[in-house]
């Protein structure tokens, strides 16, 4: 092997083992935004948790806490798409002081779209829609082949 050969192989080998050593030592993580809307107590949360409480699991958590005080569609649409622009998250907890269903509606659209698991844990956001396969205007067939 040529002299530029040999230090060509070995330069390869040595980035290879760099990377390798520099992605093994990263801990894998989830990004979860947890969203809370309204003037009530759950609002003012601010940690929401410490590193200590999920050491025993394999995949640490990484919240983004974010509070809002407007509940109108728009707003919740708007700031929801920016989040989720801004930053991957892996899943939405959304919680509300509202009694409004079209909530779960619009976070139903929004993780629908997404593909992102959206929870909601309190108000409108949580309450139980009507089912879809009645008459709806998006029906889903099953195909059997």
């Amino acid at each position: 092997m040529r002299p530029a050969g040999a230090c060509y192989f070995l330069k390869i080998i040595l980035m290879t083992i760099f990377y390798l050593g520099y992605h093994a030592q990263k801990h894998p993580s989830m990004d979860i935004a947890v969203i809370l809307v309204g003037t009530s107590d759950e609002v003012a949360i601010k940690d929401v948790h410490e590193k200590d409480d999920f050491h025993h699991l394999s995949v640490t958590p990484r919240v983004a806490l974010v509070t809002m005080n407007e509940s109108d569609p728009k707003s919740i649409i708007t700031r929801i798409c920016d989040l989720m622009s801004d930053k991957k998250v892996q899943g939405v907890v959304f919680g509300d002081d509202t009694d409004q269903e079209a909530i779960a509606q619009i976070l139903d659209f929004i993780s629908a779209q997404t593909l992102t698991p959206i929870l909601g844990i309190h108000g409108g956001s949580s309450m139980i829609m009507a089912d879809k396969v009645g008459g709806g205007a998006f029906r889903h067939k099953r195909y059997e082949y």
